[in-house]
């Protein structure tokens, strides 16, 4: 597939996949059953919806990865097309697998619960094209989905001063293997869980300030509608969220840490940035799905207007 060439100043490289998602009216014990109100399909993955992101709110984006030739991999790669993420340097795996998940959303409470069955595709081959690629960016964004993708893109952008943004969501059961990823990382935002796996620390507040003398600039850690701890200068700071009654929380974190990538590219202070991603991801959890609700930038706008913070 033909696809125009360009430097867009954002790369994801990552978890991108196909979602099913189903909303239902609170979960069945296990060998039992429960009917389906909706039923919807969109885009996911953690990378995927954090460049999506990006390309909604006017940033530059682009998704370097394998995608297999089979119906979801078409799907996937017209749908980037379709958000104006440039895809010049995806590559079609013939024969390949492409990534599908399984998303219930209960409708009581709106959290949701995930079955994922990962792509069967190769890694990533790394070329002087790819390379050049993601020397022309201001930043790539990671998840360690694929580790060894992640790894590579890493030191490529770490060797040409590229900025490295990392989703902690995904740890190798290797811990080794999480702390050389988070060794190359200038960008860190963790899910609430991430930080004390990656110290074996319980205490989480600890953990992240530990893990900011590991190497990244700025260390975040997200804990939904309690907001979010930041580590600067030897001491964790706490923003607060946007209060809102949620629909669905699928992809929260994700179009979060687009929008931290996103404002902070834009010049914004680090907490004009947290509080903006804030507003991105609370917009998002207003709708069904990851992808749908993500927002432009001035609707992010008119929320900040029209809302109180925290």
């Amino acid at each position: 597939m033909a696809a125009r060439r360009a430097r867009p100043d954002v790369i994801g490289i990552g978890h991108i996949c196909y979602d099913h998602i189903s909303t239902i009216d609170g979960y069945p014990p296990e060998d039992t059953s429960r009917h389906i109100d909706e039923m919807f399909n969109q885009p996911g993955g953690a990378a995927s919806q954090a460049i999506a992101a990006v390309a909604r709110l006017g940033g530059s984006a682009g998704y370097l990865g394998n995608l297999g030739d089979d119906d979801v991999g078409r799907y996937l790669y017209d749908d980037c097309v379709s958000e104006g993420i440039d895809v010049s340097m995806v590559r079609m795996i013939p024969g390949g697998v492409s990534s599908t998940s399984y998303v219930f959303v209960n409708s009581r409470n709106a959290s949701r619960t995930l079955f994922t069955y990962h792509d069967r595709l190769p890694a990533y081959d790394f070329d002087s094209e790819a390379e050049a690629y993601i020397g022309g960016a201001k930043c790539i964004h990671l998840d360690a989905t694929m580790y060894e993708n992640a790894m590579v893109a890493a030191r490529i952008a770490r060797e040409r001063g590229i900025l490295v943004s990392l989703d902690g969501c995904s740890p190798q059961r290797d811990n080794d293997r999480n702390l050389a990823l988070v060794a190359l990382t200038d960008i860190l935002i963790m899910n609430e869980t991430y930080p004390c796996g990656l110290m074996d620390d319980p205490d989480r507040e600890r953990a992240i300030l530990r893990i900011a003398e590991l190497g990244p600039g700025i260390v975040i850690s997200t804990s939904g509608d309690k907001g979010c701890l930041l580590a600067r200068d030897g001491a964790v700071e706490r923003f607060p969220a946007y209060r809102i009654e949620p629909v669905d929380t699928t992809g929260a974190g994700d179009v979060f840490h687009g929008a931290f990538v996103f404002g902070m590219l834009k010049g914004y202070s680090i907490e004009e940035t947290i509080r903006f991603s804030s507003a991105v991801s609370a917009i998002n959890c207003m709708s069904i799905g990851g992808r749908k609700g993500i927002p432009s930038f001035e609707q992010v706008r008119r929320f900040m207007a029209d809302r109180a913070y925290g």
